[in-house]
């Protein structure tokens, strides 16, 4: 049986407008040191490369070096995006909890990413340069084009005034299950492990929300996370 290589796939800082034939250089140095010196990439071998919501590229490598590395375009490939835009604000948790959840959001297709202070959060900050870093990795991993905004933390005051969209509100309680006319924006709130309290629970009234329930079941932030998330974005 015919084994196929792998073809790794690179978010890069810029690609000038391009087409079959062009030669493209990679300034990254980032990247051009990890497909020099960690890949070992070899010129005459195939990458495909991409900035934010951009087509796929496929590069035939010439040149490889730790600074910059040239190619040209073999193939331009358009990457369709979900099919509407879901801000996942979920509230942090402690551990790596929270890295994994970015990871699997990202490869859901979530656009942004706030990280969430809640009256009964505990941690309430985030390393955002780690937690961008792993967002980027599973992009490329994934095979799409959509860079994820991750923001810095905040409340959910602040939440809803950088992002004035139609709210849904994750809760077990609810006996909703399905939401109907779905917009094209979506932030989709997500409570501690605690829940809500009382004070969270009116401000979140405040913005008039629809409440889903995925499951009866409790579960972890970052389960209902991904699992809400996909919900509105897929189903």
């Amino acid at each position: 049986m015919m084994s196929h290589k792998k073809i790794h796939r690179f978010l890069v800082n810029i690609i000038p407008p391009s087409v079959i034939g062009d030669t493209v250089t990679i300034t990254d140095a980032r990247v051009a040191k990890q497909i020099n010196r960690v890949l070992k990439i070899r010129p005459g071998e195939d990458i495909q490369i991409f900035v934010d919501e951009s087509p796929e590229y496929t590069v035939t490598l010439s040149e490889t070096t730790d600074f910059t590395c040239t190619g040209k375009i073999i193939a331009i490939n358009e990457v369709a995006l979900p099919p509407r835009t879901v801000i996942a604000a979920v509230s942090i948790v402690k551990g790596d909890a929270f890295e994994l959840m970015v990871q699997k959001l990202t490869e859901i297709g979530v656009h942004t990413i706030v990280p969430l202070i809640t009256s009964r959060t505990v941690k309430q900050s985030v390393r955002l340069n780690r937690l961008q870093a792993i967002s980027d990795e599973a992009i490329e991993q994934c095979g799409a084009t959509r860079r994820v905004h991750i923001t810095d933390p905040m409340t959910l005051t602040e939440c809803s005034e950088q992002y004035p969209f139609d709210a849904v509100v994750l809760d077990p309680i609810t006996s909703n299950t399905t939401l109907t006319d779905l917009p094209e924006k979506i932030v989709c709130y997500v409570g501690p492990e605690g829940g809500w309290n009382e004070q969270d629970e009116t401000i979140l009234n405040s913005f008039n929300p629809q409440h889903l329930q995925i499951t009866d079941r409790v579960l972890r932030t970052e389960t209902a996370a991904m699992l809400g998330v996909y919900a509105l974005l897929w189903k």
